[in-house]
């Protein structure tokens, strides 16, 4: 482990100040739109820019990769964020806003991109599973700090917006300045949705509902928060409640999928969500600590869906074949993640700041329905008890690669 920290440092501590501008700029965004005066709708729409240009950025940006390298392009994305971020306080209209986040998406997705790529490049048949371990701890720790810089400063003010600026602007130095080489730039094979749906129809829908609602919780929580009249400080500790339970809960939850029914554990803890989120309605009028504690247990059953869905598509599939797979599984979490925002949106503004719970009521309850329906329907593979691997739910195909469960890269 040592020997592997001393090969990336530079790349997990540059990746780790990224994550701590991404996770300040996305609460930040989400507390400033409400402040503004900002429709439901629109905020939506700011939300599900992120996500379209996340989703763009993911094929784009490997063409980018091959023509100028990989350096070039991680300092040109990197500003571009920087520059990005110090738009929204210039143009303070939703529309305005809308593509400066299709810019950010593209960015971030391009950034995750070439992050991953570096590291697998470093990594061998050996070090995989610690450097994708250390890679996703780096994520949601680094995550859920920078919710709590949105405490440093009045959301209203343009300081905030300078600071993720300036934290883009600085993660490019530990990389820039390091000896690190760039790796070579290979063709990715991927599914076509049409193959991603005939290998696993609940994997298809369990990418498709996850997208629909994490987007809502990660891009729309600070949204909900701020319209609930919580302050700045508990607007930022129900986001990392949601970001730091979500991810401990990855082990316990992976560990009892690898021993029993993979889909029983799916459907258990979507329709555990969906009730929990009845129980945080109610809660909300009665006490705030009895709010963030059933959102923490929330977040304990919501946020391992991701990873549950990978293995259990996984589970169907050949090792020479899972990274092809995760591209098409990322493409329709990505169609997820852009309608989820919409969508909460509409029934916020149907049904006020409640809606947004009522719409995750009804996302996990459709899946959960949807699993109990395909369990009639195919019986469980044999060859399923070690398919669970803890994954970050940007994580793009370049990253898959280093899935200690993947096809063992060659070594040169």
């Amino acid at each position: 482990m040592v020997s592997v920290l001393r090969n990336t440092w530079a790349l997990f501590f540059g990746f780790g100040i990224i994550c701590l501008g991404h996770g300040l700029q996305g609460t930040l965004i989400g507390v400033r739109s409400v402040l503004e005066g900002f429709s439901y709708i629109s905020t939506g729409l700011i939300i599900a820019g992120f996500y379209s240009g996340f989703l763009t950025g993911s094929t784009l940006i490997p063409v980018f990769l091959k023509r100028v390298g990989h350096i070039r392009v991680f300092a040109a994305l990197a500003s571009l964020a920087s520059i990005a971020i110090l738009l929204h306080s210039v143009f303070l209209d939703p529309y305005s806003w809308f593509f400066i986040r299709i810019l950010t998406g593209i960015s971030l997705s391009g950034i995750y991109i070439i992050m991953e790529s570096w590291l697998n490049d470093k990594s061998t048949n050996e070090t995989r599973g610690q450097l994708l371990s250390i890679y996703m701890i780096i994520t949601f720790v680094f995550l859920g700090l920078g919710q709590l810089l949105l405490n440093l400063s009045d959301p209203v003010k343009v300081d905030l917006f300078i600071l993720v600026s300036v934290l883009l602007s600085f993660a490019l130095l530990p990389i820039l300045l390091s000896t690190t080489e760039q790796p070579n730039t290979s063709d990715t094979k991927s599914f076509s949705l049409t193959e991603f749906y005939a290998v696993s129809p609940l994997g298809f829908f369990g990418a498709l509902f996850t997208g629909l609602a994490h987007s809502a919780i990660f891009g729309y929580g600070a949204v909900y928060a701020t319209a609930k009249g919580l302050s700045i400080l508990e607007v930022s500790i129900f986001m990392v409640i949601i970001t730091s339970f979500g991810a401990l809960s990855q082990w316990p939850i992976g560990y009892l999928s690898d021993r029993m029914d993979r889909r029983l554990v799916l459907i258990g803890v979507t329709f555990a969500a969906s009730g929990l989120c009845i129980l945080i309605l109610a809660s909300s009028y009665i006490s705030l600590t009895l709010f963030f504690i059933l959102t923490a247990f929330y977040s304990c059953m919501s946020l391992p869906m991701y990873s549950l869905a990978i293995a259990h598509t996984n589970d169907f599939l050949q090792q020479n074949e899972i990274v092809a797979a995760s591209s098409a599984f990322l493409k329709v979490t990505g169609i997820g993640s852009i309608l989820g925002p919409l969508l909460v949106s509409g029934m916020m503004s149907f049904s006020g700041p409640n809606g947004f719970h009522l719409y995750l009521i009804l996302i996990h309850a459709l899946l959960g329905l949807f699993g109990l329906y395909r369990i009639t329907k195919r019986a469980v593979p044999a060859d399923s008890e070690s398919q669970y691997v803890p994954l970050p739910r940007n994580i793009s195909p370049a990253g898959m690669e280093l899935n200690p469960i993947t096809e063992p890269v060659e070594e040169e």
